[in-house]
């Protein structure tokens, strides 16, 4: 069984985030079920919030996102997202996602639901395809090893923890197994 210190199942914008991360603790296998440029990702249209701007705040975007989901918020869940965008959104300006600028700074938007011009844009609407094919460069560049056309099928335990996936080879029709360390 081929031994990794990280596995990563799927090519969106989560997978190939997460496979950049992990990568830089130890070695990192991609399995998607097509090929890396396969997901919906690249059609996701419009953009995305963040409190970024110094008339802005976690806290400010947190009342926003809470009011408009109308008590289906999960609050911790919300609380989270809106403490980390900011940070997430500096991660993808150093992997160098071309969001869209205005006058040398990142532009930001206003859409319903916001108090503030918090939204994000890249190309315009084709923000999931520029943030996709960015993430995609550069986990070619990092040289992680990516498995297309391969299903995962079944976790594998060991003790009660993950200890690595079964894979479907699409093309071959063989199943394979992957270890994972952590």
């Amino acid at each position: 069984m081929n031994q990794y210190d990280f596995i990563v199942v799927g090519t969106g914008i989560a997978g190939l985030y997460t496979a950049l991360q992990t990568n830089k603790q130890g070695r990192t296998l991609i399995i998607t079920k097509g090929s890396i440029d396969d997901c919906n990702t690249k059609y996701a249209q419009g953009g995305i919030a963040a409190a970024i701007s110094k008339k802005d705040s976690p806290e400010l975007h947190f009342q926003d996102t809470i009011a408009a989901g109308d008590g289906l918020c999960d609050e911790e869940s919300v609380r989270i997202l809106v403490n980390e965008a900011p940070d997430r959104i500096s991660d993808l300006v150093d992997f160098g996602v071309p969001f869209d600028t205005l006058d040398g700074e990142i532009d930001l938007t206003m859409e319903a639901a916001h108090s503030v011009p918090r939204i994000l844009h890249a190309g315009g609407d084709a923000t999931g395809e520029h943030i996709e094919v960015t993430l995609s460069r550069k986990v070619r560049q990092a040289r992680i090893q990516i498995l297309e056309d391969f299903l995962a099928t079944d976790v594998l335990l060991e003790k009660g923890e993950v200890a690595g996936i079964k894979a479907l080879d699409c093309r071959t029709g063989n199943i394979e197994e992957f270890g994972a360390s952590t």
